[in-house]
């Protein structure tokens, strides 16, 4: 599964989506900012405001979570604020044909308590309060294309995880993770037959040594015979003779 954590610039998607991976089975961050990163340094001369407008982002974040979900089986969390529905769309639509379930989240908080976290941060903080503005166009459809809404007003980052927790459909376990679950499973059984093998072979040696001493106890106790006559043969012998 995909767990898409979207909101505006400084509403603690990040730091949520480091709790939340610690919380659910096989979970894995990753982060879309480091695709715009790489465009960044290798697009410089076509420079753009924002890193989601270059056409090759959308396309790029969408086939970098397909390949690693494949290569992982991991559930994977992407923390990324995206105000242009037409841009998520070009993310989250491949996703999904590729087969992938994709569940999106929207933590939200009113704009009075956004501006006074993002006063309260040295991180971009001219930046965030710049879009404060476009969140509050968009957030309309953010709120309806999303699966769960958390409002985190008053939540810590842990607070907002076990939330989120509680909203998604029910995980399992990765392929990684089933098959180490089934090796631990075979392992002991394994063992057991092998030794149980090796305890019937056992027995069956040792019955066979068994059988072959009867046999030899019953040779050395029958009476002995000889092809030789004995003596009143011989005498008999010699007086029919005369």
């Amino acid at each position: 599964m995909i767990i898409w954590l979207n909101g505006t610039f400084g509403v603690g998607k990040t730091s949520t989506a480091d709790r939340l991976a610690a919380l659910i089975p096989d979970g894995r961050v990753f982060d879309p900012e480091t695709v715009g990163s790489m465009l960044r340094v290798n697009l410089a001369d076509r420079p753009v405001t924002d890193f989601q407008d270059w056409p090759a982002w959308p396309p790029l974040v969408a086939a970098a979570l397909i390949e690693i979900s494949r290569m992982t089986g991991q559930n994977i969390i992407a923390p990324q604020t995206v105000l242009k529905r037409e841009h998520l769309d070009q993310v989250l639509v491949p996703l999904r044909v590729a087969g992938l379930e994709v569940f999106q989240v929207l933590l939200d908080a009113d704009e009075a308590v956004l501006r006074s976290r993002i006063e309260g941060s040295d991180e971009a903080m001219a930046w965030r309060l710049d879009h404060l503005d476009e969140y509050k166009a968009a957030r309309p459809w953010m709120v309806e294309m999303a699966d769960l809404v958390v409002d985190t007003v008053a939540s810590t980052p842990p607070q907002i995880a076990r939330r989120i927790l509680a909203g998604l459909p029910d995980l399992k376990p990765g392929p990684d993770a089933a098959k180490a679950d089934a090796a631990k499973a075979d392992g002991p059984k394994a063992s057991g037959s092998k030794a149980d093998a090796s305890k019937a072979d056992a027995s069956k040696a040792d019955a066979s040594k068994a059988d072959a001493s009867k046999a030899d106890g019953a040779k050395a106790g029958a009476p002995a015979t000889s092809s030789a006559p004995d003596a009143a043969s011989q005498r008999e012998t010699a007086l029919a003779d005369k």
